[in-house]
């Protein structure tokens, strides 16, 4: 099989790395490659859906029928979302 990289900045890379590491194109190119494949992949789909479920679990039965009573008790009007500090926070 015959590769051909057209990027020419990419096979300047790759020349002066091979010169360096005194050691074969096709090797600095088969150890980028094996990198590569170790690194994790991102989740995405239903794979990511599947990931996340249950992350805001609160054990609380009622909180759709309560939305509203919840939100107008955590977003203050002007700031928006806040985190009731203690006195002791504010010293």
């Amino acid at each position: 099989m015959v590769i051909q990289l057209v990027n020419k900045d990419l096979i300047r890379q790759i020349e002066q790395i091979a010169a360096q590491e005194q050691r074969a194109l096709e090797q600095i190119i088969a150890e980028a490659l094996e990198i590569y494949l170790a690194q994790p992949r991102k989740v995405s789909g239903v794979s990511f859906l599947l990931s996340i479920a249950g992350q805001g679990a609160s054990n609380e039965s009622d909180i759709s029928e309560r939305d509203e009573e919840i939100l107008a008790a955590e977003v203050d009007p002007i700031r928006g979302w806040h985190v009731e500090r203690s006195s002791e926070d504010s010293a």
